[in-house]
């Protein structure tokens, strides 16, 4: 990864002594895990190693802007004991929620080349801004546009007075809308549109229903973009996701570059 986006690697390890009696000294403790860390991270340098004590996401957070990080890269905890990854979960999302940069979500230990990205739009300027940006980060990936639409007042047509065939028109009429817009919202894109993949799906009520509908999107990762809070449904894409994720996170008066 390292190499793939030509950028200085620096890893931060969290010393939450609330957690437990330090029977030996801090500079120990340290050293003994620069010692695994470089076991690991052959090609990781020792002035880039961080081992400090805090809370998580604060002491990350202060770490990075210090070194003044691009992106924050985090793992997955699925192979953690069931107590411990409640704990590790609960650190994860308040990393992405105290973070000021877009972090990274490895879901598994294998190397992707991530050659098809999932990026779900709400047609947005923050939405371009970020597709725009990977586009630059990965510029020999197919970029699959997933825009969800919603059918207005899908559950009160029939009492409306609308027929079967009525119904049908007006979803068809709404599907039809949304790929139109899809359409002249790519072509407001400066990317090759040889690269760019339009996909028009209903909206859907979670996560979970996502996953099950959406079967057939196969993609090395998904890219989801927010401007501050992060959604539920962003929390749940990120649980649920067997997929990397990268929460971008959009700051109009910052522009985010390769590096670290």
């Amino acid at each position: 990864m390292q190499r793939k986006f030509h950028a200085t690697l620096h890893v931060v390890h969290i010393l939450e002594t609330n957690f437990f009696q330090k029977s030996k000294s801090l500079e120990e403790v340290k050293e003994r895990c620069w010692e695994i860390a470089h076991t690991y991270c052959p090609i990781l340098e020792k002035k880039h190693f961080y081992c400090v004590e805090g809370e998580v996401e604060k002491s990350i957070n202060v770490v990075a802007n210090t070194i003044g990080a691009n992106m924050l890269m985090i793992g997955d905890n699925k192979e953690k004991h069931p107590l411990e990854a409640i704990f590790v979960g609960s650190d994860t999302k308040a990393i992405i929620k105290k973070s000021s940069m877009p972090v990274f979500v490895t879901k598994s230990h294998e190397i992707h080349n991530y050659l098809t990205i999932l990026i779900p739009t709400d047609l947005s300027k923050d939405s371009a801004v970020m597709i725009h940006h990977i586009a630059e980060l990965f510029p020999d990936a197919l970029l699959l546009l997933l825009h969800l639409y919603s059918v207005p007042f899908e559950f009160r047509l029939g009492m409306y007075g609308f027929n079967e065939l009525e119904i049908m028109n007006f979803h068809e009429e709404s599907r039809h809308a949304a790929e139109t817009q899809l359409n002249l919202f790519m072509k407001t894109l400066k990317i090759p549109l040889k690269q760019l993949v339009p996909i028009v799906r209903k909206e859907l009520l979670s996560s979970e229903r996502f996953e099950e509908n959406h079967k057939d999107l196969n993609a090395d990762l998904v890219a989801i973009h927010t401007t501050g809070n992060i959604s539920f449904f962003a929390f749940d894409l990120l649980e649920k996701s067997k997929n990397d994720v990268l929460i971008y996170k959009i700051h109009h008066t910052n522009k985010v570059h390769h590096g670290d």
